[in-house]
């Protein structure tokens, strides 16, 4: 990673090794197909459900390997989906600074 990389350029370096490496990357036309988004998002989740095993077991350097693996798929989707995400990121960080401490008033 460059220092002067954004996210958006590296969720655009991810989907091109994708697409190198023979997988599905997808496009902003992939919105509105009913299963391929979801499939993105379930692989997320099977990367989540890795990282949580490797924290249970104490492998940080799984746990750490599979927190990578999550951020890769998600900047995939963004990047197939056309999002962008660093302003998006600015955005939802302005959002959440304005909120009240712990708000909604839940536990965790």
């Amino acid at each position: 990673m460059k220092p002067d990389e954004t996210l958006n350029s590296i969720a655009r370096d991810v989907n091109e090794i994708n697409r190198k490496n023979g997988w599905n990357v997808l496009t902003p036309d992939d919105w509105i197909d009913k299963y391929k988004v979801p499939a993105v998002l379930a692989l997320i989740h099977s990367e989540v459900s890795e990282a949580l095993e490797g924290f249970r077991v104490n492998n940080r350097g799984n746990f750490d390997e599979e927190i990578a693996d999550i951020m890769i798929r998600c900047l995939d989707l963004c990047g197939g989906l056309g999002i962008n995400i660093d302003a998006e990121i600015t955005r939802k960080l302005g959002k959440n600074a304005a909120r009240g401490f712990r708000h909604g008033g839940k536990k965790l």
